[in-house]
């Protein structure tokens, strides 16, 4: 699939007028539309690893060059800067201060739905295993960074449950992975 740049203004866009039709309908047309996108990356990153690299697997990189590697590439494709954290065994946080879907300060929720798609359709592919990605911080609802958790699906309902009940996302890891 040939890689093409859509500009961060098109998806601001695109989110106002798809929350005419309610936000939940609007946060699921673009999850899918980005897990589309995500399939695309996954292409990119097995090129991007074999050019930096020589692999041509990239489940044979080493995962400390995980992150970087990441970072470098969502940096070049415009999406902006990404830090690469893993709370819990069986858990990776993505956090950016500049991503390219959030519009800061301009709504009251977490607003980054194409990115989750994609995320969690990359993260699956290089995973071998359905991974879900949860935006639980985002610079449209006013934090200084946009952070993505991915994660199985019983550890991401484990964490909306928990924020449900009026904790915070971080205690699952600090209370030990549910």
């Amino acid at each position: 699939m040939p890689a093409f740049a859509i500009a961060p203004a098109s998806l601001h866009r695109l989110r106002h007028r798809l929350e005419r039709l309610g936000p939940v309908e609007a946060a699921a047309i673009l999850h899918d539309a980005g897990f589309a996108t995500g399939e695309a990356l996954a292409a990119a990153w097995q090129r991007r690893i074999h050019e930096r690299t020589g692999l041509d697997d990239p489940g044979a990189l080493d995962t400390r060059w995980f992150g970087p590697l990441l970072d470098e590439l969502a940096v070049v494709l415009g999406w902006g800067s990404l830090t690469v954290s893993v709370p819990g065994p069986s858990a990776l946080i993505l956090e950016s201060g500049d991503w390219a879907e959030a519009e800061p300060a301009v709504r009251g929720a977490p607003s980054c739905h194409f990115t989750t798609g994609c995320l969690a359709a990359f993260l699956t592919i290089q995973a071998g295993a359905p991974i879900g990605v949860l935006e639980v911080e985002c610079r449209s609802a006013g934090h200084p960074t946009c952070i993505f958790l991915a994660a199985a699906q019983p550890t991401l309902t484990a964490i909306v449950d928990l924020q449900a009940a009026g904790g915070e996302w971080r205690q699952a890891f600090e209370e030990g992975e549910r």
